[in-house]
């Protein structure tokens, strides 16, 4: 087998170091089946994976070397697609690879590099998000699948907040709390907005809607964690079939402090201000015609006043390690 790395060029320069040291030091055999190609733009990722994907299709795994937003550009490329996917994360998130790593790889990410020969491949479910404007058009510039989480509310906005921190001072403490000062910073901005939701839920015959209400947030979650190891779905499997919903309602911006650190903890679901369901699709609808909702997808940005989100199981073959 041969790897493809892409590397976010982006990352922290230290942690590229490690990588590109790690890649020289392995025996001949291994290294000359590596390929090293760098990414300098958004989407680069994509064009890469695709490029390789479909030259070697399954005779080659692309190996995202970067965090959630390398992840993000490369699980595009590779949807529907017998070319495998893995990861080395040496991002700042990195929330996908808590799912699917045990933490002495996401404390030395490189040693994954040699695992790679031996690692099992499975077959992991992606969703997908179609935007539309409120006239009903759909914006295919927002629309796209992702492997992790995505949400619409407050916890956007201090997403964005938290990379701003990080574009700002990248430093390792910075890249450890950036989600968490972030959420000091836009406080006092914080409000509800007003969202219907239409849900496919698991084992209903009927539809989970609510109308004329407003929220905090709403996450889409595939795995479990997102934000700097939030984790807004500790039940979450990537290979269940199922998207895990969370709505937050409406509360104080004092009551919010205290659910957010709940909802960090993955302890918020018997709380009477999360609503939780298992859905195979549904539609997230802004109730302002004034207004478009923000939202993220494996921490990158898309907008729409409706957004529809449908799982895909099994739809991306993934490398990871068992032990």
């Amino acid at each position: 087998m041969r790897y493809a790395f892409i590397i976010n060029s982006k990352c922290n320069p230290k942690k590229l170091r490690q990588l590109e040291d790690s890649i020289a030091m392995l025996d001949d055999d291994l290294r000359a089946r590596i390929d090293l190609r760098y990414t300098y733009y958004p989407g680069h990722a994509t064009e890469l994976a695709t490029e390789y994907s479909e030259q070697h299709r399954d005779k080659v795994t692309i190996v995202a070397c970067g965090g959630d937003g390398t992840v993000h550009e490369v699980v595009n490329a590779l949807a529907y697609r017998s070319t495998p996917m893995a990861i080395i994360p040496i991002g700042t998130g990195n929330d996908f690879a808590r799912t699917i790593y045990s933490k002495q790889y996401l404390k030395k990410p490189c040693s994954i590099i040699t695992k790679l020969d031996s690692a099992k491949k499975y077959a992991i479910d992606l969703v997908r998000v179609d935007s539309y404007d409120v006239l009903g058009n759909h914006l295919p510039m927002w629309s796209e699948y992702y492997a992790n989480v995505a949400s619409v509310g407050v916890d956007t906005q201090v997403q964005l907040q938290a990379k701003n921190i990080v574009r700002a001072k990248d430093t390792a403490f910075n890249r450890k709390t950036a989600y968490i000062q972030a959420i000091f910073k836009k406080f006092k901005q914080f409000a509800a907005f007003p969202m219907s939701y239409n849900l496919e839920v698991v084992g209903e015959d009927v539809n989970e809607v609510s109308t004329g209400e407003e929220f905090m947030l709403i996450s889409m979650c595939n795995a479990r964690y997102y934000g700097g190891g939030f984790n807004p779905a500790p039940s979450a499997s990537i290979r269940d079939g199922v998207v895990n919903v969370c709505a937050v309602e409406k509360v104080s911006k004092l009551q919010i402090i205290y659910l957010l650190l709940l909802y960090r903890l993955g302890l918020h679901e018997k709380n009477p201000h999360f609503r939780t369901f298992k859905a195979t699709s549904g539609i997230i609808t802004c109730d302002d015609a004034s207004f478009q909702l923000q939202g993220n997808y494996d921490g990158e940005d898309f907008f729409g006043h409706r957004m529809r989100f449908e799982v895909f199981p099994e739809s991306l073959n993934l490398l990871t390690i068992d032990d």
